[in-house]
């Protein structure tokens, strides 16, 4: 008896080969026959047009400005940069990049590695 007759596996029988199709050659490209216009043709030509009308002037208004204040600082506890906006009038930050949470958890991560890093011990053995 052989293991195939317990197993009840059938043997592995080779595929036969896929039939082989022949390949043409890829043709360059051809150059174009003739070299292309341009697409637009533009007349810069200020003489031949009539001045444009004047119109009476109005005040500038200046662009709105955002109040919003930015400021760049450098987080204590993980001496990471942190971008802020904050509304001037209340004092709040109104978006900061990094958020909060992830500058507490990166302190937290690089305290407990210091804390791991001196609870090992160098081992000194000799001979």
């Amino acid at each position: 008896m052989s293991i195939l007759e317990l197993s009840g596996a059938s043997p592995i029988r080779n595929p036969t080969p896929a039939p082989v199709q022949a390949v043409r050659p890829v043709e360059a490209p051809k150059p174009p026959a003739a070299p292309l216009e341009p697409a637009v043709r533009v007349d810069i030509r200020s003489g031949d047009r009539p001045a444009p009308a004047v119109e009476e002037e109005r005040p500038v208004e200046a662009a709105p400005v955002d109040q919003n204040e930015r400021r760049v600082r450098i987080d204590e506890d993980t001496k990471s940069l942190v971008y802020q906006v904050v509304d001037p009038a209340s004092g709040d930050i109104v978006v900061q990049l990094p958020d909060p949470v992830v500058l507490k958890a990166r302190a937290y991560a690089e305290a407990a590695a210091a804390k791991l890093q001196s609870n090992e011990r160098p081992l000194d053995r000799t001979a």
